[in-house]
């Protein structure tokens, strides 16, 4: 009895098992293009990795080679799609980039940062209206929002995006502004877009460049008081970089306010000196000069004043980095430095306080 259990179970097993593998290989059969499909995706993501691996080296040429025989493979890889169109790019190859671009946004349109590429580089092909309507897309875009303590927060990147997308905006605007010449009301109709669109990106990325730009956009605007302003924060955020002095010394020279003008060309000029920067830091010096004739002529005694005591108080300091070391010890007259480059000439007419 026992012997034929055993037959009889071992028969079961053998028929189970043929029965299971007439299954798959029917399945193969009727689900033949699914099961190629499934297997062409896990080589895809093979010849990715491999490309994901070779762009890590900056090994550009391979990683594309890598990256088309894996999207071939795998054709909905937006994220290698999106990778070769950032190659195609350092190679100014724009035509594969764009359509890389595309082919990627196809896939996934909520890919916002491809999206924002994809609209940079239409710019960088003046295309600018179709790159106006990539920005309008990315900001009208509500995707899912998905959190994940110290590893995700969508809703953070989608926000960053929204501001990076304004930013750009904001410089396709301005482009059309210059684009549109000497029609006077349609470049100022584009510098007014520009403002728009970089004052929404100052108030969610509140960093030098938004706020620098916005000051530049209010300065062609001829509104002095909004452009100082912006200066100023700008100053605040990034106290060493000179074209924020340097364009506020020219409002001030306009506003007749020549000791202002004078301080911020003087820190610009040395700004300009620490970045070896001699011709540019020459034309700044020879402004200067202009501006403290100026200053004589309306006989601002105080000011000279100031400029003598500075020069009998001279020490053997240097700069470094956009710092000025005294000597190994004085961080304190360091610190002091940083924050003058920080508080803007004219600061209580721009900003309303000292």
């Amino acid at each position: 009895m026992k012997k034929l259990k055993k037959i009889f179970e071992s028969t079961l097993a053998k028929v189970i098992s043929a029965t299971l593998i007439i299954l798959f290989a029917l399945s193969i059969f009727l689900f033949f293009d699914f099961y190629k499909r499934e297997i062409n995706k896990i080589q895809g993501y093979y010849w990715v990795y491999k490309g994901d691996k070779a762009l890590k080296k900056q090994d550009l040429s391979r990683a594309i080679f890598f990256y088309e025989k894996g999207i071939k493979l795998h054709p909905k890889h937006y994220k290698a799609m999106y990778n070769l169109a950032n190659i195609y790019v350092v190679y100014e190859d724009y035509y594969s980039a764009l359509k890389n671009y595309e082919k990627a946004l196809l896939v996934n349109p909520d890919y916002e940062v491809a999206r924002i590429d994809y609209a940079i580089i239409l710019a960088e092909t003046y295309k600018t209206d179709e790159a106006i309507e990539q920005y309008k897309k990315v900001i009208a875009n509500k995707p899912h929002f998905i959190k994940i303590p110290f590893l995700v927060d969508s809703k953070k990147s989608y926000i960053h995006n929204r501001g990076v997308a304004y930013y750009n905006m904001g410089i396709a605007y301005r482009t059309k502004s210059l684009l549109a010449g000497l029609n006077k009301s349609s470049s100022r109709y584009y510098l007014q877009k520009a403002s728009n669109s970089y004052e929404e990106a100052v108030s969610i990325l509140k960093s030098y460049n938004s706020n620098y730009n916005l000051g530049l956009i209010h300065q062609l605007l001829r509104n002095q008081n909004q452009a100082g302003y912006y200066y100023c924060k700008a100053m605040e955020i990034e106290p060493f970089e000179y074209e924020a002095h340097f364009n506020l010394a020219i409002i001030l020279k306009d506003m007749k306010d020549y000791r202002g003008a004078a301080e911020e060309f003087k820190k610009a000029a040395l700004i300009l000196n620490l970045k070896g920067d001699p011709d540019k830091t020459k034309y700044l010096f020879d402004v200067l000069s202009e501006v403290n004739q100026k200053i004589a002529i309306f006989s601002d005694e105080k000011y000279f004043e100031k400029l003598r005591e500075e020069e009998e108080n001279k020490t053997n300091s240097k700069y470094k980095a956009g710092k000025l070391i005294l000597d190994d010890s004085d961080k304190i007259s360091e610190q002091e430095l940083i924050n003058d480059f920080k508080i803007c000439e004219g600061r209580k007419v721009f900003m309303g306080d000292m």
